[in-house]
């Protein structure tokens, strides 16, 4: 399931779900996108000011996240 934490494009809507409690590190459930989270697909997609908005927030990659689990 892709939450819609996955499909920002802006700021506005990164602050907005921040503040109404999205999980930051959600991942998609199902489908081709499998796994992927947020700041990945955001980092893919060049948004880099929503990239770092959503770092801000606590957001990480699935691959920092597995380091960190490590």
């Amino acid at each position: 399931m892709e939450t819609p934490l996955h499909s920002v494009t802006t700021k506005e809507i990164v602050e907005l779900l921040f503040a109404n409690g999205a999980n930051m590190n959600a991942e998609i459930e199902v489908g081709k996108w499998k796994g992927q989270k947020s700041l990945s697909l955001a980092i893919q997609n060049n948004q880099t000011e929503t990239a770092d908005l959503l770092r801000k927030h606590g957001a990480k990659t699935y691959g920092e996240l597995k380091t960190e689990g490590n």
